[in-house]
């Protein structure tokens, strides 16, 4: 199921005062002028020569990033941003002789200074995928504390643990419906990986599809109705986007036929605020490069590509859908960079020596969430 380096490393979160000198921050966060209609702060990884890697915070329009907790021995990456904008869900990696890492949740305060992490959740077991409720009340995640790989929701408040899923064969990737009552997410239970749903306090699945080939990654639509899911069941088109609806629809291409050249294999699914557009990675195996690609998934159509050197993943939209921030690699480092919907007004945000990815974008009260129009898809050649 891992397909990233976000998942590989198991998604965590920090970030390291002292990992870098201040001369580094600041090149780090010398963003480029900024439209006046970006607002906001994006949260994300910095993995300095020592490798270890920390969390930093910078304006989305521009300034210096700034860190929010050191990384000191473990491997710190950033899960998710609390629903309203002030918290952060970190994932904290220590590894074992065993080639094992020991993984724990943390939270850490966005706005509030001094910034402490607080440990939650169980300890000494790999996590994955954590994922915040929409209403802020739980977090749903994967972990191999008592199986191979099972699903376990752990309430916020309380500290109550629920063991979700009991299966063998694996359960993975939990995606939480925007009314926080159900969770999404892929399991092996019947043969190769297909997508099931349940109710958010566990119960027997409902199974969404079945295909031969595996079925990964559900992300819901912003109002419900839909899930995205990447599938390897159509073997001309590699591992593509795919829409579900929840209703009982037909499984269809995000991307219409002929819209794009051999097959591609897709990653990081993120719906825009308003659920009319989908940006996700296009990894190219032929050719080696990925872009980030915007699609209407309703018309099957590009609206956009993004375009110039570099392995480009993880996207991560404004809170207003104007905007979005997303990794480019280039040789042993990797840098962020913002973008306009239409994949128009490239801005790098980060230019120092280390890498900077697993983009966040997090919401401030001044962040409007009104929704720009549709650009046009006459920008599908783009790429």
């Amino acid at each position: 199921m891992n397909r990233t380096r976000a998942s590989s490393c198991a998604l965590a979160l920090l970030a390291c005062a002292c990992s870098k000198p201040d001369s580094e921050r600041a090149r780090a966060g010398a963003a480029r002028s900024a439209p006046a209609d970006v607002c906001g702060r994006v949260v994300f990884a910095s993995t300095g020569a020592d490798e270890r890697t920390s969390i930093e915070i910078l304006a989305a329009g521009a300034g210096p990033s700034s860190p929010v907790i050191p990384a000191g021995q473990r491997s710190l990456f950033p899960a998710a941003v609390a629903p309203d904008g002030r918290s952060l869900l970190l994932l904290s990696s220590s590894p074992q002789p065993d080639g094992r890492t020991r993984d724990q949740l943390a939270l850490v305060d966005l706005h509030g200074l001094p910034r402490e992490a607080s440990e939650i959740g169980p300890t000494g077991a790999q996590l994955r995928n954590p994922a915040w409720s929409p209403d802020g009340s739980f977090i749903v995640f994967e972990s191999d504390a008592e199986s191979f790989r099972d699903l376990y929701r752990l309430q916020l408040g309380s500290g109550q643990l629920l063991r979700l899923t009991d299966n063998p064969e694996g359960n993975f990737e939990p995606a939480v419906s925007p009314d926080s009552q159900r969770i999404a997410f892929a399991s092996s239970r019947d043969g190769n990986a297909e997508i099931y749903v349940m109710n958010a306090d566990g119960g027997a699945p409902q199974r969404l599809t079945d295909s031969r080939g595996d079925d990964a990654s559900p992300t819901w639509s912003p109002d419900g109705r839909a899930l995205a899911f990447t599938s390897a069941r159509e073997r001309a088109r590699g591992i593509d986007v795919f829409v579900l609806a929840i209703d009982g629809g037909e499984v269809r291409p995000a991307v219409r036929e002929g819209s794009r050249e051999g097959s591609i294999i897709a990653n990081d699914l993120a719906w825009s605020p308003d659920g009319t557009r989908l940006a996700f990675t296009e990894l190219t195996p032929a050719g080696g490069g990925a872009v980030i690609a915007i699609v209407d998934p309703e018309r099957g159509e590009v609206i956009a590509r993004t375009r110039g050197p570099g392995i480009d993943e993880q996207p991560a939209w404004s809170p207003d859908g104007a905007h979005l921030v997303f990794t480019r690699g280039h040789g042993q480092r990797s840098d962020l960079f913002r973008m306009r919907a239409d994949a128009s007004e490239l801005a790098r945000l980060t230019d120092g020596e280390g890498s900077y990815w697993l983009p966040r974008w997090v919401a401030d009260p001044d962040c409007a969430r009104a929704q720009p129009a549709l650009p046009a898809p006459a920008h599908a050649g783009q790429g």
